[in-house]
């Protein structure tokens, strides 16, 4: 049936969170169904704002796949010791017990390994990805409490690369900026390939004074032509094709792209979902919001190089 086919995206924050229905059984690729940004407060009004919201989309019971919010968890980059992969969790746990801001004890521990680069003598690196065990729970039992099948809790960061490899498919390593509100994160990925991502901690006002927000995006692009200078020291694959703006307001990426054209060597395109499906009467400003709830869906697709 349709309904089998249809997987729901979840993107958390700290105010609110996005929804993004996906249908993956649409013969021409996978189709948006249905998008919703929900302002929520504290945890207890999650649950019957989320409800609500599955009613409205008739996306009650689906498989979900839902992402943690930035304070839940920490992305942390090491040296990949000559391990195998089901050694390396518990190895990490020791090594990344000093690099974050609560107790190790208290953290489900993930690992996923960076390309090799090019570059002689360059050691190989990974990611570890330390989530706050409480905090894991906490967003699984509200999935639960709605009535949905969980598939998966991710992370924003492996979200960006699925949109990345289903949507874009660039072909060679392009970066993305995912900019939005209380969590900003400079990616530079290939195919199913994570070559760097970094936070960014600043918030940006579209509504600000135009000076400070002219400030700010400055110092944003300074941000992303360092880890593109970093990417290219590290790698030795040549210069990203271009950078990929994932952004919830014009106003926003208005600020950012006139910036960008005066400080960065890359090209700066906002990311466009004209290359998947939407059903009609998306709204695109919200889907904006739940661009990263839309990755999310797409998690373990089959991938076609």
């Amino acid at each position: 049936t349709a309904r089998s086919s249809r997987v729901l995206g979840l993107d958390m924050y700290a105010d609110g969170f996005a929804l993004a229905v996906v249908d993956l059984g649409a013969a021409d690729g996978p189709v948006i169904s249905g998008v919703r940004w929900c302002r929520s407060g504290g945890a207890g009004e999650r649950l019957p704002t989320l409800k609500q919201a599955l009613k409205e989309l008739g996306a009650r019971g689906l498989p979900v796949v839902a992402t943690l919010q930035h304070s839940a968890y920490s992305l942390v980059q090491l040296e990949a010791p000559e391990l195998a992969d089901d050694e390396l969790r518990e190895a990490m746990r020791w090594r990344v017990r000093d690099l974050i801001d609560f107790p190790v004890e208290a953290a489900v521990i993930d690992v996923f390994r960076l390309p090799v680069s090019r570059r002689p003598g360059t050691p190989d690196l990974l990611y570890a990805v330390v989530a706050k065990t409480a905090e894991v729970e906490a967003l699984a039992e509200l999935l639960d409490a709605a009535g949905l099948e969980i598939r998966a809790v991710d992370i924003v960061e492996m979200a960006i690369r699925n949109l990345s490899l289903y949507i874009d498919r660039p072909g060679r390593p392009r970066a993305y900026l995912h900019l939005q509100p209380g969590q900003t994160v400079i990616e530079i990925v290939d195919g199913p390939q994570v070559f760097l991502s970094r936070r960014v901690l600043q918030e940006y006002e579209a509504d600000a004074d135009p000076e400070l927000l002219q400030a700010q995006m400055e110092g944003l692009a300074l941000e992303v032509q360092r880890s593109l200078d970093y990417f290219e020291s590290q790698y030795a694959l040549g210069p990203v094709d271009q950078l990929s703006a994932i952004v919830c307001s014009d106003s926003a990426y208005e600020a950012f792209s006139r910036v960008a054209r005066q400080f960065l060597t890359v090209t700066t395109e906002r990311f466009d979902f004209s290359a998947m499906g939407r059903r009609a009467g998306i709204d695109l400003a919200t889907l904006g919001r739940g661009v990263t709830a839309v990755g999310a869906a797409l998690r373990g697709q089959p991938w076609a190089a």
